[in-house]
């Protein structure tokens, strides 16, 4: 009688841990910190390598933006056009697009500018292979001092 009354309660209790396993709503859990996936390919990745200007890495894109750059005549306030763009398997610019904008004719002349960049090593996946990345860059327009039209690319 002892070993069957301690056989029921070995077998009430290993039911126990069972219960507790229900699946927990998905809408309270935590979200993983960064951008959503499918978003940037390599923002998870620690093997993957980001493309590099060939003309002068970070340093030289900004230069070169800031030269292909033209100041709207007409723009009368200070703003930044996010400009959105993508850096093909072959290292090309391709269908650069205004993600946030200021005014159509400096939304224009920032598209132009980031569309006239030169090459790019393109980005490698963890097997060595290149692959396509989208990446956003602000184009600031802004007066200095002397009411002079000043560009700069952050």
């Amino acid at each position: 009688m002892r070993n069957w009354l301690l056989l029921l309660c070995l077998l009430l209790l290993s039911g126990l841990p069972a219960a507790a396993q229900v699946a927990p709503d998905s809408s309270k859990l935590p979200r993983p910190f960064g951008p959503p996936l499918g978003y940037d390919p390599l923002w998870h990745c620690w093997s993957c390598q980001y493309p590099v200007y060939l003309n002068g890495g970070f340093g030289g894109m900004l230069r070169d933006i800031n030269k292909n750059l033209r100041f709207p005549p007409q723009l009368q306030k200070d703003g930044r056009v996010f400009v959105r763009f993508t850096i093909d398997a072959t290292g090309q610019v391709r269908n650069p697009t205004v993600e946030q904008g200021l005014q159509p004719d400096a939304d224009s002349a920032a598209v132009r500018a980031v569309g006239l960049l030169g090459h790019f090593t393109p980005a490698l996946d963890p097997r060595g292979r290149p692959m396509a990345v989208k990446q956003t860059i602000p184009v600031t327009f802004s007066y200095d001092d002397e009411d002079r039209p000043k560009k700069r690319v952050r």
